[in-house]
């Protein structure tokens, strides 16, 4: 009887430790895809804050001229939504982090309809309402980045992106400020415009 028990306890003891094992190989693999994932998607990310720098400084001349017509036209191709790659376990990280980083694609998507439309009735020779339909929606997209790769790094103890001779982030933001107060005044401008009809009416 005391040698069953001892069998049935050996046979328990063995099962917790390959258990254990298993569970334990497992849990490091998963660290491992998530700083992996991690590190290969702040790099992407830390690109894109760049090239959304780049198409909001994006003023329409080349070398200081316009085109041929006396017209801007952009000089920077926008990137676009930032593209994944596809051997990351995106189930390795934290799902609300997953979500957001999945999702932000969509979002530059959804706002690269706006910006095709503000280009439909944006006037030459500036087509002022695109650029700066353009830029801001781009400002806006670079901080986001920005910030779901500091999220990133933060938490799997990845190195920060950091900037000496130019910070773009500071860039986005000056110019996110400055989108802003135009739109705002212009918005005002218009609003009048409208106010002065309506009372015509």
């Amino acid at each position: 009887m005391t040698e069953a028990i001892f069998g049935f306890l050996g046979v328990l003891i063995g099962s917790g430790i390959t258990w254990f094992q298993t569970v334990w190989v497992r849990k490091q693999e998963l660290e491992r895809s998530a700083r992996y994932l991690a590190i290969r998607i702040a790099c992407i990310l830390d690109k894109y804050v760049e090239d959304c720098a780049a198409v909001v400084r994006d003023d329409g001349l080349s070398y200081g001229q316009r085109n041929v017509e006396g017209c801007l036209e952009p000089q920077i191709k926008a990137p676009g939504p930032p593209v994944y790659p596809a051997d990351v376990d995106w189930k390795s990280i934290d799902h609300e982090m997953m979500y957001k980083i999945l999702s932000f694609p969509s979002d530059v998507e959804g706002a690269e309809g706006i910006i095709s439309a503000a280009g439909e009735v944006a006037s030459p020779p500036d087509y002022e309402e695109w650029f700066e339909e353009r830029a801001f929606w781009y400002a806006q997209f670079g901080l986001a980045a920005h910030a779901l790769a500091g999220d990133l790094s933060k938490k799997y103890d990845i190195q920060k992106k950091t900037y000496k001779d130019w910070n773009p982030v500071t860039e986005l933001k000056k110019e996110l400020e400055k989108l802003h107060q135009r739109r705002g005044k212009r918005f005002e401008k218009y609003k009048q415009q409208v106010d002065k009809v309506l009372k015509s009416v």
